[in-house]
């Protein structure tokens, strides 16, 4: 397969998986179609009440597209992206404040909370590039975050929400497979960084907020976990994986979940919608079992489940790796 000279084309080779150089400029279109149409919708109310968010988005977008042009070392990458974070959490006040207990909550010291939102956001963004490696499931994951927060009544700007859903499904377009465009890391730099940012901002809603798609407010955090969960899922398996193996934690490798299943076989399609499946089966089960069995129960049964899938995963490729011997 020959290899194109330009900028923004993502060519084969290496641990890709990709079978032939396709365009990586799609995060370039979201970033202007989300930004443009809601700063003329709502951009005095976005401006003025959210922009160290806006800045925050902006400058990782940047990063993400330098990146794309020159790769950057992951080093070079992590220090720029705490660097982002930092600014937004402390200018912005952007923080997890509180942690739940049942019916009760626990307000963390002001150095803590900064700690941990930074953390937080640090990990989610990164958990969300790392799943950026089959067609359209980066877009579908986010696709499914920001209907989620629509639907569940986040405390942001509806039209920066909607207009995030509407470019998200517009791209899908082009992004399944096979995908005639990817978004590159300036489309997954962005996209993860919202995404870990609305985390912290629907947790943190204010508690005289009604919502009339929870029973309590403690439904917010599974509701969160389980909109997010593949990225999370995907980046601490990883993670584990590699610190057991003894390999470089940053770098490239075929130990993504999403790798394993295309070597026992699935598409890059039905990767997704097993993605898609799963995240609505949870779904239910926060609406309709968290009531009933408390929130701590469910949470344990939610990280048992997803042991057990990695378990389970695990075995599928071990007797593949059998099978293939003899």
């Amino acid at each position: 397969m020959p290899k194109y000279s330009g900028y923004f084309i993502d060519n084969t080779g290496g641990k890709k998986l990709h079978k032939k150089a396709t365009p990586a400029s799609g995060g370039i279109a979201l970033f202007i179609g989300i930004f443009s149409t809601a700063l003329i919708c709502d951009g005095s109310y976005l401006i003025l009440n959210h922009i160290y968010i806006l800045i925050g988005f902006a400058a990782m977008f940047l990063l993400g597209l330098v990146d794309d042009l020159k790769p950057l070392g992951w080093r070079s990458k992590l220090l720029i992206q705490l660097a982002i974070i930092v600014f937004v959490v402390l200018s912005g006040d952007l923080r997890l404040e509180s942690v739940i207990y049942e019916q009760s909550f626990y307000r963390m010291p002001y150095y803590l909370s900064t700690s941990v939102s930074i953390f937080i956001l640090l990990l989610l963004t990164n958990a969300f590039n790392f799943i950026d490696g089959v067609d359209g499931l980066a877009t579908t994951v986010a696709l499914l975050f920001f209907l989620g927060l629509l639907y569940f009544q986040t405390p942001f700007s509806g039209i920066f929400l909607m207009c995030a859903a509407a470019g998200l499904f517009a791209f899908r377009r082009f992004n399944k497979e096979p995908a005639q465009l990817f978004m590159g890391d300036s489309g997954s730099l962005f996209l993860g960084f919202m995404c870990a940012v609305f985390c912290i901002v629907f947790l943190e809603a204010d508690l005289a907020i009604s919502n009339i798609r929870l029973q309590s407010y403690q439904q917010r955090l599974p509701v969160i976990t389980t909109l997010f969960w593949y990225p999370v899922f995907d980046t601490v398996r990883v993670l584990l994986l590699r610190l057991y193996k003894r390999k470089p934690l940053f770098k490239r490798d075929k130990l993504h979940s999403y790798s394993a299943l295309l070597r026992l076989g699935y598409t890059h399609t039905q990767i997704v919608s097993l993605v898609f499946v799963v995240t609505l089966i949870l779904l239910g089960g926060v609406l309709f079992m968290e009531p009933l069995i408390g929130l701590w129960f469910f949470l344990i049964l939610q990280v048992m489940l997803l042991v057990a899938l990695h378990v389970y995963l695990d075995f599928l490729i071990k007797n593949f790796k059998k099978n293939t011997k003899q």
